[in-house]
This record gives structure tokens, sequence and C-alpha cells, in this order.
């Protein structure tokens, strides 16, 4: 398990790397929309399933190699009740989060990204409604696009968010879920 401690140490070394390397011409405020696989879900009743795919709406604003990002994902959810999964409701995720991109060349970049999320689920039966705050960590690839009024891109990227959710009648706990995100984004 990875300490605190070396985690920081880490993301240091990351963005003082990134920061050592030559600077790329690219700045901007932008909007993305994207479409991922529904998440990989670990909490303590081990009884949620995603059910569908996901959606993820996001703004950012990119200074060089560094961006500045939120974003609200969202999915809906399933329950294992006595062996059988029935409909459980929605979960949102907000999150805002610091981007560090790589360019690989040819239009390509690697990115990290890291941040503070808070996690909604909303049962169909409110007495089930959980929340809580946590971190989230990604990592992908992005492809820069030039188009004719300005700037995007196509990316991909793998995100880990985690968070403490609270529920006075069922307890969740600590909570984490794994998902696949393909998006775009461009210029505003």
């Amino acid at each position: 398990m990875l300490t605190f401690r070396f985690m920081t140490r880490a993301c240091l070394a990351a963005v003082m790397f990134i920061a050592a390397t030559s600077s790329i011409a690219s700045a901007g405020s932008y909007l993305g929309l994207g479409i991922g696989t529904g998440p990989a879900i670990n909490d303590q009743t081990d009884r949620l399933a995603p059910d569908g795919r996901s959606g993820r709406l996001l703004v950012g604003t990119r200074f060089g190699r560094f961006s500045a990002e939120g974003s609200v994902s969202g999915y809906s959810l399933l329950f294992d009740q006595s062996g059988g999964m029935i409909p459980f409701g929605d979960a949102y995720q907000a999150s805002a989060a610091l981007k560090a991109s790589l360019p690989l060349g040819n239009n390509f970049e690697l990115f990290g990204r890291g941040g503070l999320q808070h996690t909604w689920f909303r049962a169909k039966n409110s007495e089930l409604d959980a929340s809580g705050s946590g971190y989230l960590l990604g990592a992908g690839f992005e492809y820069r696009l030039n188009l004719i009024l300005g700037q995007g891109s196509i990316f991909v990227d793998y995100q880990y968010n985690k968070a403490r959710l609270e529920n006075a009648h069922l307890m969740f706990g600590d909570t984490s879920t794994r998902m696949w995100t393909l998006g775009l984004t461009v210029g505003i």
C-alpha cells in the first residue's frame, strides 16, 4: 500500500519532471464530454454494481502543460437483494482536479490527473441515499486537434475515485470506483 509520504514525493517528482521539459504553446479554456464504462465498484456491502455506461461533463483551463479541471460524472446502480439485482438509483461525482500533460510527439500527450471529489448516491428509496468526499487519481492519453475555429482533443483516461460514504441506515464506508472514459474537448 502506498503511503501518503511516498505519494507526495512521487507527485512532486512528476510535476518537477514535466516543468523541466520544454513548454508547449497551448493555453485557454475548454469544455468536454465523455462516455465511459460502467464503473468497477468496491464498497463495504459488496452489493452494488453498475447498470450501463457512465457519462462525464468537464470544463477546464489550460496553462502550458498544466490544466485546472472541474467535472461532473454520473452512472446508474444496481443492488444485490437476496441474489437478484434490482435498480438502486443513480450516482454522481463532482470533482476539481489538476492535470499535467507530457507531449509525446505528433500531437499525442500523456497526462496525469489528481484532485478532490464528492460522491452522491441517490437511491429510489431515499432512506438509502448516501454521500461523501474523497480524492481522485487518473491517467490517460490525449490527441490534440487543431480545429478551424480553435483547439480541441480526443482523450482516453482511466480514473480512480475513493470516498467515505455515509448513510444513517446502511453502511457504505470507504467506497471506490474505477472507470475508463473516451471523450472530446473543444476550446471555448
